[in-house]
């Protein structure tokens, strides 16, 4: 099971790996976020297949906004009532999706990542999930989500895409393609890591799904 993961994170050194041209400098320069920099948090949920895991990300609507339309985890900003950065993750989750805080087993976080464009901190939560569901995503955010093979996300699958960074700017930048959306920008570079951090755990290639609700084990 991973609980200590800080020690054998690979952190920027993965993110580099998905980062956009544009942001290739900044990141590799950056020591610290900016002190205004706005807490956010994502869920990076696992879900247990027949061989693999796969990731849950979501398809966010369209809107007046820097990530109209994009794919990414379920997450957003920390509330002041929040009690920690897991609490926002699992709260934001159980807003979009539905899942539900008792359905999931919190195992680690994965490295910060600052996105500029948006000035939000963006602190990674990993959790596998206790069993396979359906959920409901809220309209009003959510257009749908889709459930992504960890072996989507080998390095060797990485293409270059034209992608929408806003309303009227187009940047090509280093992407996965999942059952045609593209995945791109923070999403995409903090994939980067939960690949390697999954590769190092497993004795194969990548880590295999439980076979027991009862007992799940990465």
């Amino acid at each position: 099971m991973i609980y200590n993961l800080q020690d054998k994170l690979p952190g920027k050194s993965a993110h580099l790996i998905m980062a956009p041209d544009h942001r290739v400098n900044s990141l590799t320069l950056e020591k610290v976020p900016p002190a205004n920099a706005i807490k956010s948090a994502v869920l990076v949920l696992l879900v247990p297949s027949n061989d693999e895991w796969e990731v849950v990300l979501i398809k966010r609507n369209f809107y007046n906004g820097i990530h109209s339309g994009q794919v990414s985890f379920p997450g957003g900003k920390c509330d002041p009532d929040d009690i920690d950065i897991t609490y926002t993750a699992c709260r934001e989750a159980f807003e979009e999706l539905g899942i539900k805080r008792e359905e999931i087993k919190i195992i680690g976080q994965l490295s910060r990542l600052y996105v500029p464009p948006s000035n939000y901190i963006i602190y990674p939560i990993l959790a596998i999930s206790l069993k396979r569901s359906e959920y409901n995503p809220d309209p009003r955010e959510v257009a749908g989500y889709i459930h992504a093979p960890l072996s989507c996300f080998n390095p060797s699958l990485i293409i270059r895409s034209r992608v929408q960074a806003g309303p009227d700017q187009w940047i090509e930048a280093p992407s996965y393609v999942v059952d045609n959306h593209v995945i791109w920008g923070a999403t995409a570079m903090i994939i980067a890591e939960l690949y390697q951090v999954a590769a190092a755990e497993a004795s194969t290639s990548f880590i295999k799904p439980y076979s027991s609700s009862s007992n799940p084990e990465i």
